[in-house]
């Protein structure tokens, strides 16, 4: 008679770690330290920011010349950037949901070795749960880098940020 296959504390079962793989929570799950989550989500804004920096160059480039050639009404600043600026918060937006909801890891995390795993299966979230973790970084944000979600990640015990309590999800080391 074999052995009854290992569990989580969380009652899900315990698989090898890795990407797209549950989290092995036999000795309950590692989970990623408050500095270690920050430089991975710096590094994220690091790239993202370049991304953004790289689609503005043209356009401010544009809007540079057209501000020499004629004075206009600055009403056509915002119909060019406008646009441009809801361009860029889908894009950050898409950036966080894919990644997370399909390997649990953006590129800083990638780096920084952590996962963003949902806390019943120890699998990535689902892109759903992914998108509302995403959303709710608005919130955590505030009134500055991250401000709210450290302070709430500080006062839980799984060091969750509040898009993480609602999600069901944590942020583990690999």
């Amino acid at each position: 008679m074999s052995a009854p296959a290992p569990t989580s504390y969380l009652g899900a079962p315990a698989y090898p770690v890795g990407p797209g793989r549950p989290i092995s929570y036999a000795y309950g799950p590692r989970l990623a330290g408050l500095f270690d989550r920050f430089l991975a989500a710096l590094l994220d804004l690091v790239l993202l920011g370049v991304l953004s920096f790289l689609l503005l160059v043209p356009f401010g480039l544009i809007a540079y010349s057209a501000s020499l050639q004629w004075t206009a009404p600055g009403w056509w600043m915002a119909a060019l950037f406008g646009p441009l600026f809801l361009v860029m918060v889908v894009l950050w937006v898409l950036y966080f949901t894919y990644f997370e909801g399909t390997s649990g890891q953006t590129l800083g995390k990638r780096v920084m070795s952590l996962q963003v795993v949902d806390v019943r299966t120890g699998r990535p979230p689902e892109i759903g749960r992914a998108f509302v973790r995403t959303l709710l970084r608005i919130i955590d944000w505030m009134p500055t880098f991250y401000f709210v979600g450290f302070v709430i990640a500080l006062a839980t015990d799984r060091k969750q940020r509040l898009g993480d309590l609602v999600a069901e999800t944590i942020v583990v080391k690999l």
